[in-house]
């Protein structure tokens, strides 16, 4: 019986040892001492040495002599402390190429009291690339952009900005720059736009619109940085130019976001979602602040042409259009990636319920005609406002266009007289909010495949509306029901527990 026993834990051992093998993750495992005792085979392709080749060895059998002093006084806290160390160190391989790796440990302790640090190492050359990518982007773009540190230092300006106003990393900091403005309370941390005047190095004054996003994560160790725009609205720039500049940066947004979803199919095939959520929020970051700034080009430009008869009026509206969609579908993105708790507070659900039903149906074609069926008795239910309520606008969105398409008229397969109705009632422990509509319906095929990421039937879809408000309803707790049939319409119906049951935070 105990060499049964022995021999069922010899193969259980062996068999997590294939899970942890199998994982897509570079995964070691120091002792108290800091020698290797595991390497999985991601971490041995990582930094290019074989697992006999490390079990029993240090860094200092690997790296110099001040590299291992930096690695040995990390692994040393985590494991005296417990605190979890997350870094960004260089990776030096057997191949000679030095690779930035984020580096996450953790202590382990036995129950028989050895200690043990637990890491892993994820190769982030693709995102220091694109972050490389985004910097040459803020270099070009006709407007002045500088970045500004929590402390009042200046750690990035772009060329049109120190030609323009001599704003720099060692001419300027933040306070001279509160200065230029005339103090405005709460800049650049709060986000924020005003006009103003500013005086270039030559002494001559020019009116200029000045955008600020407000403190954002940009930094490791916790560290905030505010981006701010400089935009000259004291002259009319040459039309031409402008449009060609702004067009040149729609096909950058456009080629970008293409890539981002590229990205995304390609993570979630490999199940890293949370990788994916941070390269999301990263570009999303990165993107909206070219993006504020081409808006508000198109909105100057739209005001010191208009009424002048030059013609530009339909194409500074595409160039808004376009806008709109790509802010739509970085949301859309950030909505799918999202893996962090949901805020869910009891409230009233059928009364917050009504107002956001009244407000988005002021949007829908006048054709439309929208109901509320209520029916929780003002039964108080567990739920995040934000997130909910882009969901119920989701839906409801995705009805009027089923029916109307992007216009006010029925579409031909749709019903004369198109209608919404948004319903709830409580089915057990569930509050139930059902959104059903009178279209075209959809068919055994499109529905088996309306939940899968990226895929859609229309022309402008990014596929990832159904798939985020699914993952909204998941991390309530709750579920996403579809029923539809071929020229019955459609209904949503999102269960939310009446007992706050939310989903685990993604680990």
């Amino acid at each position: 019986m105990l060499e049964s026993k022995r021999k069922n834990e010899g193969d259980y051992a062996k068999f997590l040892e294939q899970v942890i093998d199998s994982l897509p993750v570079p995964i070691y495992v120091k002792d108290a001492e800091t020698r290797f005792v595991f390497s999985n085979k991601h971490h041995d392709a990582l930094i290019g040495r074989s697992e006999d080749e490390l079990i029993g060895k240090s860094d200092a059998d690997f790296y110099s002599a001040d590299a291992t002093k930096v690695f040995f006084a990390l692994d040393m806290n985590v494991i005296k402390t417990g605190e979890v160390s997350i870094v960004e160190e260089i990776n030096h391989s057997t191949d000679g190429i030095a690779r930035p790796v984020a580096s996450h440990k953790a202590r382990m302790v036995l129950p028989d009291g050895s200690t043990y640090l637990v890491g892993t190492n994820f190769d982030i050359t693709e995102i220091k690339k694109r972050e490389e990518q985004y910097r040459a982007l803020a270099e070009t773009v006709p407007v002045g952009v500088i970045q500004f540190e929590e402390n009042g230092s200046v750690s990035f300006a772009n060329p049109l900005l120190l030609a323009s106003f001599n704003f720099g990393t060692e001419e300027h900091t933040l306070s001279s720059f509160h200065e230029a403005l005339g103090k405005p309370i709460g800049f650049p941390g709060d986000a924020s736009r005003q006009e103003c005047e500013l005086t270039d190095h030559k002494g001559h004054s020019r009116r200029v619109l000045v955008i600020s996003s407000g403190w954002l994560y940009l930094a490791k160790g916790g560290k905030r940085s505010a981006i701010v725009s400089v935009v000259d609205i004291s002259e009319n720039a040459e039309l031409k130019r402008i449009n060609d500049e702004v067009s040149r940066l729609n096909k950058d947004l456009a080629s970008s976001v293409q890539q981002l979803k590229d990205a995304q199919e390609a993570l979630v095939k490999k199940g890293r979602m949370e990788q994916m959520g941070q390269l999301t929020a990263t570009i999303a970051h990165e993107l909206r602040n070219p993006m504020g700034a081409i808006r508000t080009a198109a909105f100057v430009l739209g005001r010191k042409l208009q009424d002048k008869g030059m013609g530009v009026e339909q194409q500074v509206q595409r160039i808004n259009n376009g806008i709109g969609r790509c802010d739509a579908i970085i949301t859309q993105l950030l909505d799918f990636s999202r893996t962090k708790k949901v805020s869910a507070q009891p409230g009233d659900l059928d009364a917050w319920l009504v107002r956001i039903v009244e407000e988005e149906a002021k949007r829908l074609a006048d054709c439309i005609t929208v109901s509320c069926v209520l029916g929780l008795g003002g039964q108080m239910v567990p739920f995040d406002q934000t997130r909910l309520q882009r969901a119920i606008i989701n839906l409801i969105s995705n009805a009027s266009e089923a029916m109307v398409g992007n216009g006010d008229k029925p579409l031909e397969n749709s019903s004369a007289e198109p209608r919404i109705e948004v319903a709830t009632l409580i089915e057990g422990e569930f509050a139930i909010i059902s959104v059903t509509d009178n279209g075209p319906g959809m068919s055994a095929e499109v529905l088996a495949k309306t939940r899968d990421p990226l895929f859609t039937t229309k022309s402008f879809g990014t596929g990832l509306g159904v798939p985020a408000i699914e993952q909204i309803a998941v991390q309530h707790g709750g579920e996403l029901q579809i029923k539809s049939s071929p020229g019955e319409g459609a209904s949503f119906i999102l269960r939310l527990p009446l007992v706050q049951q939310l989903a685990e935070e993604a680990a």
